[in-house]
């Protein structure tokens, strides 16, 4: 599963990237052991710098660490789907009003070349370009706020996003996502009229529908 070591990356910094992104695409999947002794082996690490990376992820709440029993992957509960979306909207309906005020033509620029990069991959029957290219028009909008923690939060809440996408939603490609489009592109036109008031209510849509469009694909898989 594991690369060899990049030259530019210290072994700490390689263990806790490559953990991480096998977290977020759940190649480690929620609830899987992790032993030092067998990631050790398949990294080609000693073992201080997965014991080091393996704190580090369980301070972002991708890891549970448990003195007696060891390392595993957080647990990926299907009542964090609506967890997820609410703290989504909630981040969004402040990120986009500030977003508004703060916008440069850079920024409305940057988000439309993302949003061309989605259109590119839409039709890819595997979804992950898309969903990594979700995360980042979503994250640079928080960036253009200049706020740190409303920036780690959205960052984290949209990990878990990915997580879920990815263990519940792999195979399945939802048939909201020409809609989803849609209003990316209708956030960037509010952006650009700094029309805030439609802003928060198009980040409540947004998130509310998306929840029951996860919901509605979780009822259909588990029926």
């Amino acid at each position: 599963m594991f690369k060899s070591v990049p030259n530019l990356q210290t072994k700490e910094q390689y263990a806790y990237t490559t953990l991480r992104d096998a977290i977020i695409r759940c190649e480690l999947a929620p609830g899987e052991k992790l032993v030092i002794d067998h990631l050790s082996t398949e990294m080609g690490l000693s073992q201080i710098p997965i014991r080091t990376a393996l704190q580090r992820l369980q301070s972002e709440g991708l890891v549970i660490i448990n003195p007696h029993a060891g390392a595993i992957v957080a647990p990926l509960p299907s009542e964090k789907i609506a967890e997820v979306f609410a703290l989504l909207e909630s981040l969004e309906r402040t990120a986009f009003t500030i977003a508004a005020q703060n916008r440069t033509d850079a920024d409305l620029i940057d988000l439309a070349n993302i949003l061309d990069q989605m259109d590119a991959v839409l039709s890819n029957p595997d979804p992950s370009d898309w969903l990594v290219l979700n995360c980042a028009f979503h994250r640079r909008i928080a960036t253009i706020t200049a706020m740190p923690l409303l920036i780690d939060f959205t960052a984290r809440t949209l990990d878990e996003w990915m997580r879920i996408s990815h263990h519940y939603f792999a195979n399945i490609t939802s048939t909201r996502l020409p809609q989803t489009q849609a209003e990316h592109r209708q956030i960037i036109d509010l952006l650009r009229a700094r029309d805030t008031d439609a802003l928060e209510s198009l980040a409540a849509a947004h998130n509310r529908d998306a929840n029951r469009s996860y919901q509605a694909l979780l009822n259909k898989t588990e029926s």
